[in-house]
């Protein structure tokens, strides 16, 4: 087997166990996942962000727990681009007068 053969067949075993990323459009995040955007711990995004007036609406996927007809509390999800919208609205603008370029 060749260099090439084998390089081929390794990207092709990586390839069959990577699933491709979600668009932030359509993607949805967990406290842990917008706790790594954050750089914050998972708690501090559960007891103080998610909680803060103007933070995005989470999404409450229903789930039926295992063996029992009943519908289990789902855990909330939020859409990706709405926290980094949120996000983005916190950004600082430069005070004062726009520098003269050139």
């Amino acid at each position: 087997m060749s260099e090439t053969d084998l390089i081929e067949r390794i990207a092709v075993a990586v390839a069959d166990h990577v699933r491709p990323a979600l668009p932030v459009s359509i993607a949805l995040w967990d406290a842990e996942r917008i706790a790594e955007y954050l750089v914050r711990s998972p708690r501090v995004v559960r007891e103080r962000v998610v909680t803060l007036p103007g933070f995005p609406t989470p999404i409450r996927i229903p789930s039926v727990q295992s063996g029992k007809r009943e519908q289990a509390r789902a855990l909330p999800r939020w859409k990706a681009a709405e926290v980094i919208a949120w996000t983005e609205s916190y950004r600082e603008r430069r005070a004062g007068r726009p520098r003269k370029v050139g």
